[in-house]
């Protein structure tokens, strides 16, 4: 999951002898409204979903295991409890009703960034433009069926409790690079 924080921040002393960077918007409670309450900051997940895929047409919600493949995000976006709200953004009416079934709810994207050359960056600034509610945004893979509830709530953790302004996962692969060479 990425996350990308919205708004102004300030300078905390950095867990875990991490360089000092600005506060993440978590950190920035606000007073709920006459009760004195502090109030968390909006987290959401938000599913980037275009339908204009070239190598498989609608691959999202094309079935893995009896299951859109969005749909196995969605789930664990759900089932892991962090979020106060799980968005799709997609520009297609089928991926928008499997987003519905699945509880999600759906931010039409823009003509703008739907094209094969927007990036995952237009459309979440897109989305944070739509919905000033939100305050941090996990950007979760589409194309993830083995995301766990878990993993999720491990990197709403780091970011909520431990202090960290962004966090991604990575894989490590080992792979032969074979390249042909010329002779001489």
């Amino acid at each position: 999951m990425d996350a990308l924080e919205k708004g102004a921040a300030t300078s905390v002393p950095a867990p875990r002898g991490r360089p000092s960077r600005g506060r993440p918007p978590k950190l920035q409670r606000s007073r709920g409204a006459g009760r004195g309450l502090e109030k968390p900051p909006h987290l959401a997940a938000l599913v980037l979903a275009r339908g204009g895929s070239k190598g498989i047409p609608l691959k999202n919600i094309k079935r893995l295991a009896g299951v859109p493949l969005i749909g196995w995000v969605l789930r664990a976006a759900l089932d892991a409890g962090v979020f106060q709200s799980v968005w799709v953004s997609t520009d297609h009416d089928e991926i928008e009703n499997v987003a519905k079934q699945f509880g999600a709810q759906v931010h039409r994207r823009s003509s703008e960034t739907s094209k094969d050359s927007s990036t995952s960056l237009d459309a979440i600034v897109e989305f944070l433009n739509y919905h000033n509610e939100v305050d941090i945004v996990g950007n979760i893979q589409a194309t993830s069926p083995c995301l766990h509830p878990t993993d999720l709530q491990k990197v709403a953790e780091m970011i909520r409790e431990e202090g960290y302004d962004s966090v991604f996962s990575v894989v490590r692969r080992h792979q032969f690079r074979w390249s042909e060479i010329q002779k001489g």
